[in-house]
């Protein structure tokens, strides 16, 4: 496992796509560069500055024809100005999403003939108090996020990978032979919006105002000419009433405030909706004959959330809200998974793609759940200020840490589910935690207890002073116990007696016998890697082959393995197939086949089954073409 280095920096970012960053406190930043009254500074020679770089009150910042290396943000204000011109190279040095960014409290930014990138990882820039914001024949190589606000202006042209960005208020937005961009639109309380947005491929022309056809109550103005894919998207608000027609729709972020409950079920990305009403009782949404790639989910204030076998792209709690969500998988096309300002996030039976982090006072509680990340800019998962991320019984391909006064707490059993009675059986699995430089909590102590499934009977197995990571928790010793369902627990403690428990159920079985198990996919039918992008191994065990084989050894018979999409077509089975390909077991292993989606599968879920006389299982997989 992976840990990353940490960086104990000042870190003021911590928002979400339709959240204003707070003003910068310019007084919580130790080092900063100044630039101020009527100070020119050019830069003409490659310079790195160890500091966030603030320009105010006319004064002005040139690039011209340098690198700037910045391990810092850059913050404009009273009408500053910084300009990068004849082949500058602005490069923030950052190491985690959103770390440095751009701040405009007014003033201009201007950019020609230049390269802006952030070190591989998703950089953030913003705009307030009549800003401008003005690229030319400039490069992002990296995904970058804009939010604009307060009659500001943003300009670019001949820019490649634009990124996302946010227009709120009245705002002017222009866009001129760009490509790669995805406006997120947004429908204020009381607005009207019935459209159908031309073809993402290539917009000639397209102006989304208070004069375009059927858009009433936006404020905004956007205009694209000559561009490329064009990545539609709409930031949805309570009272709004939008219909969109015959469309490829890109990103919908549904924002849901209030004390009221609201609650979803079975929504995913990549989906097309012959007429959908999403059911929002605040608002009306619908998608008629229109494919929909990426839900965002954004509970707020007081809002009680429960969302339960959804794929969704972003899902991020804010104020004091609650978030339940089951059974969902989160792939990160449009970031993170987070808790913001005093929220709270559960988040069980799961799988991200992409990263978790949580901010101000907020916990996010992930059980049961695969954190894989697909994209190398989405492998830091973080908890800030007075923030917590516990997890219980996870898997994390890059392990979470702590920054400031943050706390990441670990638990998880690992140990196999069952065993025979008398074996002396290692307890696996870690108990630890990771604090922030500013946090005083320490690791105190862990437990791990059995007890017969359903009683609150526990025996302590052993107390331990020291973390755990990866690796022997306690030995258990089951000589004399009795044949039957057991369940494992394992506390851990830190030094202010906060607490986190893993459970963990297990079947101690005569000696010799094999435990008897139920016919369930978990069992008898495994795909790796589940979600896939090219091909993925589906395994079929030879226990659910034998039994329904009627054979009490070896079968010789592999089960027959169909694809289904979810409307239940046939899309691939045996005989073998260019897609499917069987391989022959070899003394105990299981038979397994590989499928490889032909070019026309589209991304989704689908659904493995495998079948043995009358006798079948199914699983659920996700393809990410």
């Amino acid at each position: 496992m992976d840990r990353t280095p940490r960086d104990t920096r000042p870190f003021i970012c911590g928002h979400t796509i339709g959240e204003a960053m707070p003003s910068p406190d310019f007084g919580t930043i130790s080092d900063y560069w100044l630039i101020s009254g009527h100070d020119t500074v050019v830069i003409t020679s490659d310079t790195t500055v160890e500091a966030t770089i603030y320009v105010i009150g006319d004064g002005v910042l040139i690039v011209d024809g340098a690198m700037l290396t910045l391990r810092g943000s850059i913050g404009i204000s009273d009408n500053g100005m910084v300009t990068l011109r004849d082949g500058a190279h602005l490069h923030f040095d950052q190491f985690f999403v959103g770390q440095y960014y751009v701040y405009m409290l007014g003033g201009r930014f201007e950019a020609y003939d230049a390269t802006i990138d952030a070190n591989g990882v998703m950089h953030f820039a913003e705009l307030h108090n009549n800003s401008v914001y003005i690229a030319e024949r400039c490069y992002f190589p990296d995904w970058t996020f804009r939010r604009i606000y307060d009659n500001s202006v943003m300009m670019l042209e001949d820019v490649h990978h634009v990124g996302d960005f946010l227009m709120n208020d009245s705002v002017y937005v222009s866009f001129l032979r760009c490509d790669t961009l995805m406006p997120w639109f947004y429908t204020p309380p009381g607005s009207h919006i019935d459209i159908e947005f031309p073809p993402i491929d290539f917009v000639e022309h397209f102006e989304m105002s208070e004069g375009t056809p059927g858009v009433d109550g936006i404020g905004y103005t956007f205009v694209a000419d000559s561009c490329r894919q064009c990545w539609w998207s709409l930031e949805n608000f309570p009272g709004c009433t939008v219909v969109v027609r015959n469309s490829d729709f890109y990103g919908t972020a549904i924002r849901m405030t209030g004390a009221d409950t609201f609650s979803v079920s079975g929504i995913e990305n990549s989906h097309y909706y012959a007429d959908l009403v999403v059911p929002l009782p605040d608002r009306h949404l619908e998608f008629i004959n229109t494919t929909t790639y990426w839900w965002n989910w954004y509970p707020m204030e007081r809002m009680v959330f429960f969302i339960d076998s959804c794929w969704f792209g972003e899902m991020i709690g804010k104020d004091s809200s609650n978030t339940f969500a089951m059974n969902c998988l989160h792939d990160g096309w449009t970031i993170v998974l987070s808790t913001i300002d005093d929220a709270f996030m559960s988040f069980d039976a799961g799988s991200s793609e992409a990263y978790i982090t949580t901010f101000q006072r907020s916990t996010m509680f992930i059980s049961n759940s695969h954190v894989v990340p697909l994209r190398p800019y989405q492998k830091v998962s973080i908890a800030h200020d007075h923030s917590n991320i516990l997890c219980v019984n996870c898997e994390f391909d890059t392990l979470p840490f702590a920054m400031d006064t943050a706390m990441v707490m670990f638990a998880a059993i690992d140990s196999l589910t069952s065993a025979d009675v008398g074996d002396t059986i290692p307890i696996t699995g870690s108990a630890w935690l990771d604090t922030g430089p500013f946090n005083t909590a320490t690791f105190e102590r862990y437990r791990v207890y059995w007890a017969p499934a359903d009683t609150s009977c526990w025996t302590l197995i052993i107390e331990s002073l020291s973390d755990v990571f990866y690796d022997t928790l306690a030995i258990w010793d089951t000589e004399g116990m009795a044949v039957g369902e057991y369940a494992l627990r394992l506390t851990i403690w830190d030094s202010d007696d906060d607490s986190l428990t893993a459970m963990r159920n297990i079947s101690l079985n005569s000696m010799g016998v094999p435990e008897e198990k139920p016919l369930t996919p978990n069992n008898f039918i495994e795909v790796l890697p589940n979600p896939f992008n090219s091909s993925c191994r589906i395994t079929v065990e030879q226990t659910f082959l034998s039994v329904h084989n009627g054979q009490t050894g070896m079968s010789d018979l592999p089960a027959t393995v169909e694809i289904f999409d979810v409307n239940g077509r046939n899309i691939a089975n045996l005989p073998v197939g260019a897609n499917l390909v069987f391989t022959q077991p070899q003394g105990d292993r299981p038979y397994e086949y590989v499928w490889r989606p032909d070019d026309n599968i589209t991304s989704g879920v689908y659904l493995v089954r495998a079948t043995v006389g009358d006798k079948s299982v199914t699983k659920r997989i996700v393809y990410l073409k």
